[in-house]
């Protein structure tokens, strides 16, 4: 620029083209605006990623994060997707721990909420997103693109909240297990005394729930809703996944609604069944006690039906098929009346009666129900004491069962 420059005959110094370069590719450093608000006025939601072990495995899983701006009061939920029933069922669960809907809440351009970025803080938002905060009725204000400060006290949760409660990473069975413990870290925040002020979160969020939106009266359905037919298999399709139902709704319809955890089917209003959510694909979720009357009919299918081979029953229960089959002819079906047994009585149950009946030797699905009773009975009533009833304590005559032998004469 400056050999240009001096061929056009114009004399400057080389530092001062150099300077005034340097300061041109030197971007203005932003100033900001502190704010404040009021009671209930805000709150800010925000997805984060986090580590945790499901199972003993660890795995990566997003999270909502949410905070209510007056109080600083934090809530954080661990979920399998971002969909928007995730994001959605987040915020319900948030506002029922807060004890009530603030007036304003801002986002990030989340796909769950903004269908188009328009001029300015305008959105086209998603019809669900916008039937939810009519509900709960709140506005939703939306930041600028790259503009991250705009909601910075989330920003910051998010980080927080890795920090401090995903280290070590929380373990569980299931996400429900770990969302209890963030739930219980959330309240025991709120002893904190956040820098600059001089009251503790708990504090400030008993003021702010008096200025905090009702609840609504009737939260609305999130998440899928559809009628689907049951197939000859007992298995409704979901999302490319197949869940079962009991075998007698075959051939019917039934209502599927699904949440980020659970998948439930109504025949009616009757809770029929209800799974675990899977968001693998072309898998099979099923429950094997929906299949035990079609067992019992058909008990030759008892060894290579797929719904008792990946039953989340114990090992000694497939022994005791063997055993059954090993001594009698119909040991499969008698195999499907011991698992009925598991309708009334918890696997535990039915698992350490039928092990006190292999022990005794010979034994069958009514031994197992006979010790299931006689364990749920009260105890029994002590023996009379010998020394206050002598009486009782006598033999009487041995009774005369010739007379029985009458019953074997064969009269004309």
């Amino acid at each position: 620029m400056w050999t240009e420059l001096r061929q056009l005959g114009i004399e400057i110094g080389e530092s001062t083209v150099r300077l005034y370069v340097q300061e041109k590719r030197t971007p203005a450093k932003p100033a900001f605006v502190p704010l404040t608000f009021t009671p209930g006025e805000r709150a800010e939601f925000d997805f984060g990623e986090a580590m945790v072990k499901l199972q003993g495995q660890p795995i990566k899983v997003p999270f909502l994060a949410g905070r209510l701006r007056f109080s600083g009061a934090m809530f954080v939920e661990c979920f399998p997707t971002q969909r928007q029933e995730a994001f959605l069922v987040g915020q319900c669960h948030a506002f029922e721990f807060w004890g009530g809907v603030p007036r304003m809440v801002v986002y990030d351009n989340l796909k769950p909420a903004v269908l188009q970025i328009l001029q300015g803080h305008s959105r086209r938002e998603h019809e669900v997103f916008l039937h939810f905060h009519s509900v709960y009725r709140f506005e939703a204000l939306f930041a600028n693109v790259h503009a991250g400060w705009e909601k910075g006290s989330v920003e910051n949760l998010v980080g927080y909240a890795r920090r401090n409660y995903f280290v070590p990473l929380p373990e569980g069975t299931n996400l429900e297990t770990i969302n209890a413990g963030l739930r219980e870290n959330c309240h025991a925040d709120q002893q904190r005394i956040m820098a600059g002020r001089t009251e503790p979160i708990e504090k400030r969020l008993a003021f702010e729930r008096t200025q905090l939106g009702p609840l609504p009266a009737h939260a609305p359905e999130i998440g899928p809703v559809a009628e689907v037919l049951v197939h000859s298999t007992g298995r409704v399709r979901f999302q490319t996944n197949d869940y079962s139902v009991p075998i007698q709704y075959a051939y019917r319809r039934v209502t599927l609604k699904a949440d980020p955890f659970r998948v439930r089917l109504y025949a009616g209003s009757e809770l029929v069944a209800d799974h675990p959510r899977c968001y693998d694909k072309r898998q099979a979720i099923e429950d094997w006690r929906h299949y035990l009357p079609l067992l019992l009919q058909k008990s030759f299918a008892v060894p290579f039906a797929s719904v008792l081979r990946h039953a989340d029953l114990p090992a000694s229960f497939e022994a005791a098929r063997q055993d059954l089959v090993a001594r009698r002819s119909d040991g499969n079906r008698e195999f499907v009346r011991l698992l009925e047994l598991c309708l009334t009585h918890s696997v535990e149950a039915v698992e350490a009666a039928l092990a006190l009946a292999r022990g005794q030797g010979g034994w069958s699905a009514d031994t197992v129900r006979h010790l299931l009773t006689w364990a749920a009975e009260p105890a029994a009533t002590p023996a009379l004491d010998p020394a206050r009833y002598p009486a009782y304590q006598q033999a009487g005559a041995s009774p005369n069962l010739s007379v029985y032998d009458q019953l074997l004469e064969t009269r004309p």
